[in-house]
């Protein structure tokens, strides 16, 4: 493989908000990994041409807490981002797999390579938002948060972000879009079932040993009466006798990886994400029951299911996989490079 004296900057998030649709980390924190955002091909896969890539290695972060924008260096951001985004007591080689993730998607980002930034800060490259791009934690908040522990943490998650510096996600000699959630329920999901656009490296995989995660298993009660009234909100229209509801739900369609993609409610046809919206459920990988004069829902996973599941990561780690056969199982066909040598110039 040859790099050109190209950008990098080949993929991009729109912002079409789906309202109310998050997705949440192992702790349980809202966190990247596409939350309420949908994933578009934009020109093509047209690179920008890069006219200076010294400033690189620092990144213009808006910190929403703070509402001011920060510039810090790249690698000290990723350390704040794989703290924030994934357990210290997760196995060495899925923290690694972490950030490799996450400065493939803060990169992505750089105005100075030829990003477009943080679409809702102008100036930014990225915000702290989980909600719109990655979550970010400062050494006084992860002091608080981590207590007497702090220590041994921030050297281990400062120890897997400088054993991977410099390294990034390819496809093509181009950044992918590195998604990310916490419990995929067993199976990833392939891009198009989720968002609009077939993504190659977005691949369903099989993603065992994500049983032990708390969140795998969930289940949300309402009773019928509030489970019509809130589905009545979504679609008034809505026909639906709560004296045999379980019957007027049918034509379930389901994704590759078993999420519901559309089912049919009464005389109404609801996608998946409708659903997970409502009853704010941890995932689209749900089912239901009728107990007495209650609806129980039961939900599999937790987030969108694209990419690499964080749980499934530590348990690959477990198994002995490192960072890198972690990635590559579950962005299928990527390379993992470094910066330098994506960016290196043609003389």
């Amino acid at each position: 493989m040859r790099y050109v004296a190209y950008g990098v900057f080949t993929i991009f998030f729109s912002l079409i908000i789906l309202p109310s649709i998050i997705v949440f980390g192992f702790n349980f924190h809202k966190t990247f990994s596409v939350p309420s955002q949908e994933i578009k091909l934009v020109d093509n896969g047209k690179l920008v041409k890069l006219e200076d890539t010294s400033n690189y290695k620092t990144i213009n972060v808006f910190i929403t807490n703070q509402n001011k924008i920060q510039k810090m260096d790249l690698e000290e951001y990723v350390k704040g981002v794989v703290a924030a985004e994934m357990p210290a007591e997760f196995e060495m080689e899925a923290l690694k797999a972490q950030a490799v993730a996450a400065r493939t998607y803060a990169l992505s980002k750089e105005i100075a390579l030829g990003g477009k930034g943080c679409e809702l800060h102008p100036g930014a490259d990225v915000c702290t938002d989980s909600e719109h791009c990655q979550a970010w934690q400062s050494e006084g908040e992860l002091r608080q948060k981590w207590g007497e522990n702090f220590d041994k943490y921030y050297a281990k998650i400062s120890q897997a972000v400088d054993d991977t510096r410099g390294l990034v996600l390819v496809y093509d000699d181009a950044l992918i879009v590195p998604a990310y959630h916490a419990i995929s329920g067993g199976k990833t999901e392939n891009s198009e079932d989720v968002w609009q656009s077939k993504i190659p490296y977005l691949r369903s995989v099989v993603s065992p040993g994500e049983e032990v995660a708390s969140k795998y298993k969930t289940t949300v009660i309402v009773s019928k009466e509030e489970f019509i009234n809130k589905l009545k909100q979504k679609e008034p229209s809505l026909k639906l006798d709560n004296s045999n509801i379980l019957n007027q739900i049918k034509d379930v369609e389901k994704t590759q990886a078993g999420h519901v993609k559309t089912l049919k409610i009464g005389n109404i046809t609801f996608n998946g994400k409708d659903i997970k919206e409502i009853f704010n459920l941890n995932s689209t990988n749900f089912s239901f029951e009728v107990q007495g004069n209650n609806i129980i829902i039961t939900v599999i996973g937790y987030g969108h299911g694209v990419g690499m599941s964080q749980y499934g990561a530590n348990a690959l780690a477990k198994q002995g996989k490192k960072f890198d056969e972690i990635l590559k199982y579950y962005y299928t066909g990527v390379e993992i490079v470094k910066i330098e040598d994506l960016l290196e110039i043609q003389h």
